[in-house]
């Protein structure tokens, strides 16, 4: 009877600290490897897969005000790294993967909400394929988990996922049309996809439209400067435990950005990123360490962005 009490008290200790042991020792190592091991092999990867991106981003927001709710400051920060997977083309068709992880911390002051590191773990596939001539037909699918690092079920599931088509131009632009399901609006609800993307001049290239504007100048072959709106926020699940009952919940977080940044040519395949701007239309609902759902209206802040990556 001691024995098999004993060997319960170890289970329950090894699950207790499952959690910590993941966001401590397991997150930073698999982040410092993978990185490590991407500019060693740039090289070797020039030949596999041409055309790829990988990169690791580290990002804040200024701690300020809420213009309503709970608390007296907020802020939140990300770490985010995206690694390719694989890469296929043929005749008129193209497809891509990638691994991504992103980590996100909230400071806000004056609340017990949103007191955990909140992880989306995901494996975005791109398909596109050429309908004829002057038609483009893409589908973007991002299947993930989003959760505090606890207990993962299949309520903590998330898909990103949009359907495009584009009418292409003699002149390279296009118009584009189409639905969209993205968790960085803060909520997994359909919208629509609409724009249009140009050649304004030799060096700069226009995209304008709804759910992002992006505007990218080419200031020489090692230089270019870019200018983005889009919506930056995300949804998780967190467990909630209190004397008297222990539930999953969604955190919810909205929020836009407006920002310019620039892409410096270093060395070899690697690109060094800085980035910073504005942050508006901000809101937050979440539920504090009682399990009451809580929500707050952070006011319009700065933030910034760094980061590098390897193109080859």
């Amino acid at each position: 009877m001691q024995v098999c009490k004993k060997h319960l008290m170890n289970i329950k200790m090894i699950k207790s600290n499952r959690v910590s042991l993941l966001k401590r020792r397991i997150v930073p190592v698999i982040m410092l490897a993978a990185v490590s091991c991407m500019a060693g092999n740039v090289q070797a990867a020039k030949y596999d897969m041409q055309g790829e991106e990988a990169g690791f981003y580290i990002g804040s927001e200024s701690i300020g005000s809420l213009d309503s709710g709970p608390g007296t400051k907020f802020s939140s920060s990300k770490n985010s790294l995206t690694l390719p997977l694989e890469r296929r083309s043929r005749r008129s068709e193209a497809f891509s993967s990638y691994f991504h992880f992103d980590m996100t911390k909230f400071d806000w002051r004056g609340s017990t909400a949103a007191r955990k590191e909140y992880i989306w773990l995901s494996m975005p596939i791109h398909y596109q394929q050429q309908r004829s001539e002057n038609t483009l037909f893409l589908v973007d699918l991002e299947p993930g988990l989003m959760t505090d690092g606890g207990n993962v079920g299949m309520d903590h599931v998330g898909l990103n996922a949009s359907i495009v088509g584009r009418r292409l131009w003699r002149n390279g632009g296009f118009w584009q049309f189409g639905l969209t399901v993205d968790r960085s609006f803060g909520d997994y609800d359909v919208r629509p996809v609409i724009g249009m993307g140009w050649q304004a001049s030799k060096q700069t290239w226009v995209e304008l439209g709804f759910p992002e504007v992006n505007v990218k100048h080419h200031l020489s072959n090692t230089l270019q400067s870019y200018l983005t709106i889009k919506p930056a926020g995300g949804v998780w699940k967190e467990e909630i435990k209190t004397a008297t009952t222990k539930e999953d919940v969604n955190l919810q977080y909205r929020n836009w950005k407006l920002g310019i940044g620039a892409d410096f040519h270093w060395r070899d395949a690697i690109w060094l990123n800085a980035e910073f701007g504005q942050l508006r239309n901000r809101r937050i609902f979440a539920y504090d360490a009682t399990a009451t759902a809580v929500k707050a209206t952070p006011g319009q802040n700065r933030y910034w962005r760094i980061g590098a990556s390897f193109k080859y």
